[in-house]
């Protein structure tokens, strides 16, 4: 079984964002170099690495894997929004523990 992680969609969080790899890496503080190795999966991030890439984009790891991130999804929202989905998961959540 095959499970290495695939990076791939990082590089296109990063380009909607317009950040270039230069920037990027000045932002997580690793090499340029290092933000290729992990957009050609040469090399995979280490997990504190990783998550400040996501910060960085304004995901989750799991958004740094896939373009089917829900806490991405979420942050793009307005506040308003925000407050909605909030009220409705806390509504659910009294509703499924009482």
């Amino acid at each position: 079984m095959n499970t290495k992680l695939d990076f791939k969609n990082m590089q296109k969080l990063r380009e909607e964002k317009k950040i270039t790899q230069v920037k990027l890496s000045l932002m997580v503080g690793v090499s340029q170099q290092s933000i290729t190795y992990y957009e050609t999966n040469t090399r995979i991030p280490s997990l504190p690495v990783a998550l400040r890439i996501a910060k960085a984009l304004n995901t989750s790891v799991e958004g740094l894997l896939s373009d089917n991130d829900m806490i991405a999804k979420y942050y793009s929202l307005s506040e308003k929004d925000k407050e909605t989905i909030n009220k409705m998961i806390d509504s659910l959540y009294n509703k499924n523990n009482y």
